[in-house]
């Protein structure tokens, strides 16, 4: 006997407690995220995930030690304007965890293309290479001078 799919629609919509427990929080942490956006410039709010909120803690992913950096500046910012809204008035303190983006080292490690120089710079840096009386320097500007392109 075949069974007939159940339309995913259908499934959220079940009274099923666990299901509405990760929709509502997953909704409470997107709200959380519009809160923190709003008080960050565009820049710093496109770098950071809110991962948890509870026990007044709210933890914050970051793509970069820069924006870590940034957000924990602005940590006591964050919490007084978290503070206004009723669905975040018990979170005290921010944890900031620092996640690099999976795609920018996968970019890195398949990048297997030798790097080049224009033929402008190669012919400056063959000008003042002339002038260096260092002969391991010398001859490690002449190996790159050679990708000019």
């Amino acid at each position: 006997m075949k069974k007939n799919p159940v339309q995913i629609a259908k499934l959220l919509t079940v009274k099923s407690k666990q299901v509405n427990a990760v929709i509502s929080e997953a909704k409470r942490l997107t709200e959380i995220k519009i809160i923190i956006s709003q008080s960050l410039d565009q820049q710093l709010a496109d770098h950071f995930e809110v991962a948890k909120a509870c026990n007044g803690q709210l933890l914050l992913l970051v793509d970069s030690p820069v924006w870590a950096t940034r957000i924990r500046y602005m940590q006591s910012e964050i919490i007084n304007r978290l503070k206004n809204y009723g669905i975040t008035k018990n979170i005290y303190n921010i944890s900031i965890k620092v996640r690099p983006i999976e795609y920018s080292r996968q970019q890195t490690k398949n990048n297997n293309s030798p790097l080049s120089i224009s033929k402008e710079s190669a012919k400056r840096m063959l000008d003042e290479i002339n002038s260096i009386a260092d002969p391991e320097l010398k001859s490690a500007l002449l190996r790159i001078t050679k990708h000019a392109k």
